[in-house]
């Protein structure tokens, strides 16, 4: 009977050792810190800045420069609507049109929390107008930080 009794008890202890190490409480992902942000696109050095709050990129700003390939020569300034941050993502699209020209930008960005960024950008430029048309694209990576 004492056997009996003690090999229930081992096996209690045995099957609480087991469950214990089944249960065990997985770390919080580090939050995106709040605040201001900036970085710079690889392909030209040229700006980002956005501010996060409430788990949302807001008032992001671009600024990209149209070196004059296909289209003229210009420094366009980006700022599309406020979007979420859901898995640490975030995605954002924006179109401009002035006259005959059209931009259009896309822009990702994966936070590695609390305080670093990076993604890819991308940009379309147009001119459309009485019977010529041109365009330009580039993509690059960028990154930034918390500041």
């Amino acid at each position: 009977m004492k056997t009996l009794i003690l090999y229930g008890f081992i096996s209690i202890l045995l099957l609480a050792t087991i469950v214990s190490c089944g249960n065990s409480t997985s770390p919080v992902d580090p939050v995106v810190s709040d605040g201001a942000w900036a970085g710079t696109l690889s392909l030209s050095g040229e700006s980002i800045t956005f501010t996060v709050g409430s788990n949302q990129v807001r008032n992001l700003q671009v600024t990209f420069v149209y070196w004059g390939s296909a289209l003229p020569a210009d420094t366009i300034i980006w700022t599309p609507d406020d979007a979420m941050i859901s898995d640490n993502k975030f995605h954002m699209t924006d179109t401009l049109s002035n006259g005959h020209y059209s931009y259009s930008m896309s822009i990702n960005g994966t936070f590695d929390p609390p305080s670093n960024v990076s993604g890819m950008f991308g940009t379309t430029g147009l001119y459309d107008s009485l019977g010529t048309h041109h365009s330009t694209s580039d993509s690059c990576s960028w990154s930034g930080n918390h500041n």
